[in-house]
């Protein structure tokens, strides 16, 4: 199997449209032509370790403060949510806002590091692809949090209860933008380059 790389074409991020190599911008969209992502891994880090710092605020500081009746605000973070409603039988939507707004990004960033750090020229990077493609699927499904809250701000204020965003709901929107800026930049070709140039040598 012979590569883009090496049949001298570039694929255009932008439309997806196959260019020669020699050519600086594609003749369909006029977007500039790279043969893989400029500055993938350095640009990957950066938003990963941001995404990082990030996630220890996003799940310590209050998402939401509530207040019930004009009493004081009660700060919630995502955790003591999730566990107010497992208290309260709401089982389902206690499981979504775990896997969701805790399992998720942390799986998402655990991936990304093991991407990052376990590049082996001597071993097809057939397990990486498989699981960049699946990180790229999830991540879909990252903002639910955010709605959640959103969603059910909407729905009690001005009624028995007024809720608003706390820090730790930018905090974790913060997260959730930086890993998917990570996962956009990260370039699973360079391994395959890498894996490439290796068996062409060794041969």
């Amino acid at each position: 199997m012979i590569t883009a790389k090496e049949a001298h074409k570039k694929n255009c991020l932008a439309c997806g449209s196959v260019i020669s190599a020699s050519a600086e911008y594609c003749s369909h969209c006029h977007a500039h032509l790279y043969s893989r992502k400029p500055q993938s891994i350095s640009r990957t880090w950066a938003y990963l370790l941001t995404s990082m710092i990030l996630f220890f605020p996003a799940n310590l500081l209050p998402i939401t403060y509530t207040s019930y009746l004009g009493s004081l605000p009660q700060a919630d973070t995502i955790m003591s949510s999730i566990m107010l409603l497992w208290h309260h039988g709401s089982y389902g939507i206690a499981i979504i806002i775990f896997t969701a707004s805790i399992f998720t990004p942390f799986l998402k960033i655990a991936i990304l590091t093991y991407l990052l750090t376990h590049q082996h020229p001597q071993h097809p990077p057939k397990l990486q692809t498989k699981l960049y493609k699946f990180i790229h699927f999830i991540g879909r499904w990252s903002m639910i949090d955010v709605f959640v809250v959103a969603l059910l701000g909407a729905l009690i204020h001005g009624k028995l209860a007024q809720i608003n965003p706390g820090m730790g709901i930018f905090a974790f929107t913060g997260v959730v933008i930086f890993t998917m800026f990570a996962t956009e930049t990260f370039d699973i070709r360079l391994l395959w380059d890498n894996y490439n140039d290796h068996a062409r040598t060794k041969n």
